[in-house]
């Protein structure tokens, strides 16, 4: 569930160049095919990376493809550069532009390279690759510690049968604001303002939990985002301060450490530009397995303005991957490298 934020249309000059979660406004996933060319530029940047080639035919394109740190643990920064003859895989611009968002590379010793696997399934070019479908390695058998102790280590993005889509009802008001955005011109990511909860738990990323001084610190890597949990806090919620992370009140309940946080003050519920009230509440449940390799995390949410009733906001697996750290995200407005 990423969506992220910035794009190329910063450094290629494009308004073709756009979210993640609004792709489909400008890439065409019934056109889908290979460009191959000569790389010519690169562009290491948050939250998506691009690529700029020259055809044989002396054209330049565009590719626009998978965040920074994704293709880092891919050893993608090392394994392609400048002058390399590379082939790109994905779909391309339905407005005509020289422009693919990409989801697979194939590289200049042939290997080719799963990009982005959600994406790549859903372009039908998932099982064209058996190298780069996940994040991370294979976890190795090493026992977790104790519960709480056990949660603190980092912990990777992986997609299983205990991940759940939405399910909320959004009132009129919520829908029309909806109707109503842009996001080439309304969404805040394009100049690298990062959002706060609840969107910044929408991630692929890796996260990481911290022993505090009577809270437990949460460390998520996409945008750099720092959240504070206190435990069994006796403090009234409302008469503390808003933030973009919002006041996080959490309890054990057996392995699930269960977080109830309002006070927000990002304005939105998602990346679609839904609006949220000063009323919006949200419990997060994280459940750890046994041997502490395994986490779920589940949500619910309650807001008049936002939802009819209460709003599921989905569930996902993550899983210990022994050596996985926190890498920077530095989303920037730079140029080619």
């Amino acid at each position: 569930m990423t969506r992220l934020g910035l794009f190329l249309m910063v450094v290629f000059g494009s308004t073709a160049a756009l979210a993640h979660h609004a792709f489909s406004a400008f890439y065409d996933t019934n056109n889908v095919g290979d460009i191959e060319g000569e790389l010519i530029e690169t562009f290491w940047i948050n939250p998506h990376a691009g690529f700029r080639i020259r055809t044989d035919d002396g054209e330049i394109w565009n590719i626009e493809t998978a965040p920074v740190n994704r293709l880092q643990r891919l050893g993608l920064a090392e394994a392609i550069v400048v002058g390399d003859r590379v082939t790109f895989s994905g779909a391309f611009s339905r407005l005509g532009r020289n422009e693919v968002l990409a989801t697979n590379a194939i590289l200049a010793d042939g290997r080719e390279v799963l990009l982005d696997p959600g994406f790549a399934n859903r372009l039908g070019l998932g099982d064209r690759v058996t190298s780069g479908g996940s994040d991370g390695a294979d976890p190795v058998a090493v026992a977790g510690g104790a519960e709480p102790e056990g949660i603190y280590r980092v912990w990777s993005r992986a997609r299983g049968p205990n991940d759940q889509d939405p399910e909320r009802t959004f009132t009129s008001a919520a829908l029309a604001a909806r109707a109503a955005w842009d996001p080439v011109v309304d969404d805040p990511a394009l100049r690298c303002i990062a959002p706060g909860m609840p969107v910044v738990m929408d991630t692929p990323f890796p996260m990481a939990f911290e022993e505090g001084d009577g809270r437990i610190i949460l460390r998520i890597e996409q945008w750099d985002s720092v959240r504070s949990i206190h435990i069994d806090s006796d403090l009234d919620p409302q008469a503390q301060p808003d933030s973009l992370m919002g006041y996080s009140v959490g309890h054990w309940e057996g392995r699930t450490l269960v977080v109830e946080t309002s006070n927000i003050s990002w304005p939105y519920v998602d990346e679609f530009g839904t609006p949220k009230s000063d009323e919006f509440t949200i419990v997060e449940r994280f459940t750890f397995s046994e041997d502490s390799r395994g986490m779920t995390w589940e949500a619910t949410s309650n807001d008049p303005l936002t939802y009819e009733g209460s709003a599921f906001l989905g569930s996902a697996g993550y899983e210990w991957v022994p050596g996985e750290e926190i890498k920077p995200y530095n989303c920037s407005l730079g140029a080619a490298g």
